[in-house]
């Protein structure tokens, strides 16, 4: 890529590093009395239903009507699925704590960092539609918001959804990393690499894009992207400037699926799908280790911040 980001100087500061070690030794000390309390609420909780659930069962086969044995036995299922949430509530509200607490720092080289949790982005309401990805709605899990050397961002874990009960499909999930561009596109870019068979023939199925496809006059980069545009005329420099070795980059960074990009106005949405959770923490029966459990996500927001700073200033 041609912008580099020294990874080193985005590393969290050293008052930030020793903050964050000071909060992952007080979350290590800590770890210990929850997940001994999780282990006695799965054991008296949990285990005791187990028990009880094993009694009614038998009651139901052998003085109760076969005809509502079937009943019971879902009502004894649901009510297990009820008493297992509660014995872990304790540890799932220390995990989100922990997050609370620790994001803002380990994102620390952000400036005016924000860890939300659960909100819909604002930019949701202004990206491009089933053009870009179907949906009917979306639902979002952590996302930091910041700026960095003047470019504001946010990240956000989400999902897109389309149709619902049955034929309810998810159409995205992983990461949006939104931001603005220095300069104005005057409509839509839609960048993405070529999906495989199985992929197009799913979008063809559905109804892909009926914008007019542009190229980049570089026969390697066009047999691995799609430029589809509404503004052919304003694409075509872009399209011909570096935005497709930097979506091609991130490409290599994120192998999941389909990674895609849009330009509208000033507005930049890379859409990252991904199969796990870029805000992963260990489960609370395990240590927190800085390397092994944050220092990645620290290197994949570097990624995305040096590939935005290249989108930024393509005019």
């Amino acid at each position: 890529m041609d912008t580099v980001i020294d990874e080193t100087a985005l590393m969290p500061k050293q008052r930030a590093l020793e903050e964050l070690h000071t909060a992952v030794a007080a979350y290590n000390a800590e770890r210990g009395r929850v997940t001994n309390r999780l282990y006695v609420n799965m054991v008296l909780l949990f285990g005791g239903y187990v028990v009880l659930a094993g009694i009614f069962a038998y009651i139901a086969f052998t003085e109760i009507d076969k005809d509502i044995v079937g009943i019971v036995l879902g009502l004894l299922f649901f009510g297990g699925t009820v008493v297992w949430r509660v014995a872990r509530a304790p540890s799932k509200r220390f995990q989100q704590d922990l997050r609370d607490r620790m994001l803002p720092l380990v994102f620390g080289f952000i400036d005016e960092v924000q860890y939300l949790h659960g909100v819909q982005p604002r930019f949701m309401g202004r990206m491009p539609g089933k053009e870009l990805v179907r949906r009917d709605r979306s639902e979002h899990g952590d996302m930091i918001v910041g700026r960095h050397e003047g470019l504001t961002f946010t990240l956000s874990e989400t999902e897109l959804i389309a149709g619902s009960g049955k034929s309810r499909e998810t159409t995205f999930k992983g990461l949006i990393f939104y931001f603005t561009r220095d300069e104005e596109f005057p409509g839509v870019l839609l960048v993405a690499r070529k999906p495989n068979t199985v992929q197009l023939f799913i979008r063809d199925l559905f109804g892909g894009s009926t914008m007019p496809l542009v190229t980049s006059g570089n026969p390697e980069i066009d047999a691995a992207h799609e430029f589809r545009t509404d503004r052919p005329d304003a694409a075509t420099p872009i399209v011909q400037g570096a935005l497709a070795k930097a979506l091609d980059y991130l490409s290599m960074e994120w192998r999941d699926d389909v990674v895609r990009l849009a330009l509208k106005g000033r507005d930049c949405y890379l859409l990252l799908p991904s199969k796990k959770d870029f805000f992963e923490l260990p489960p609370v029966d395990t240590p927190i280790d800085f390397d092994r459990h944050l220092k990645p996500m620290i290197r994949d927001l570097v990624a995305l911040l040096a590939m935005a700073k290249l989108v930024s200033k393509i005019g």
